[in-house]
């Protein structure tokens, strides 16, 4: 078993994960977010229908607010 720091380990868990076009801007936006009110990707399903619910409520131009 090798050793490693925890630095290392995080800066290959984030680069294993990281979509392989890079992350767009919006995609730091939507992160950014998500961290200041405390969620993370444990929080929503895997199928997106979650996901998709919080952009429409983060997003104060959609139809929930009309």
């Amino acid at each position: 078993m090798t050793k490693t720091t925890l630095r290392k380990l995080v800066k290959k868990v984030n680069k294993d994960n990281a979509p392989p076009e890079g992350w767009t801007e919006e995609a730091k936006a939507g992160a950014s977010q998500a961290a200041a009110i405390g969620l993370s990707l444990s929080d929503l399903d895997d199928s997106g229908d979650m996901a998709a619910e919080l952009a429409d409520i983060m997003n104060l131009d959609s139809d929930l607010y009309k």
